[in-house]
């Protein structure tokens, strides 16, 4: 066998590389584009600013690219960017040693808001918005994260992963905050 018999292709492996960093910003852009909004607004109910949602955003997605590159599991990508989210908002208040202060009826709020309707239907929109919110602040953390994750259509499962508990917690917390909710209206 002489050397004019081996096929050499030095580029293949270099461009089924690229090719996979391709498919993977292209999945973390598809994630972007389904899940910014939902962890902006969970990140709202937690007291979070608008420019450190933004912030902990950008570092979810991030890291999120980082964990694929390193083959990362990808059997939940929706609860980890969640978890990863909301763990980066703790994490930057800690180190800032900020309080979380800012209320749930500031203009930022009014954005994830329809105020479609005549003027009686917003009125009692906003009536009934406001019962609720103040039946929200008067849960305590562990019931309205829940109850917020709920609502973003996640599973038990999925918030007892994201909050770090246990999936009967997470269904005490719904529960009893159900309860004091419909209490509140």
């Amino acid at each position: 066998m002489g050397s004019h018999d081996i096929v050499w292709i030095p580029n293949a492996a270099a461009e089924e590389l690229a090719v996979d960093e391709i498919a993977l910003r292209n999945l973390v852009l598809v994630l972007y584009d389904r899940e910014h909004l939902a962890i902006r607004r969970y990140l709202h109910f937690l007291g979070i600013s608008a420019d450190l949602s933004e912030e902990c955003i950008q570092e979810a997605f991030l890291r999120l690219h980082k964990h694929l590159l390193a083959d990362g599991d990808q059997t939940n990508l929706r609860a980890w960017l969640f978890r990863v989210a909301r763990n980066a908002a703790l994490n930057e208040l800690q180190a800032a040693h900020h309080r979380l202060t800012e209320p749930l009826d500031t203009p930022e709020a009014g954005q994830f808001r329809d105020e479609g309707g005549n003027p009686e239907e917003k009125l009692l929109g906003r009536e009934q918005h406001e019962r609720a919110r103040r039946a929200i602040e008067g849960l305590n953390d562990a019931q309205r994260q829940c109850l917020v994750l709920r609502a973003q259509g996640f599973r038990y499962r999925e918030i007892a992963e994201v909050l770090g508990l246990s999936v009967s917690t997470v269904g005490e917390h719904v529960q009893r905050g159900l309860s004091k909710v419909r209490e509140s209206l």
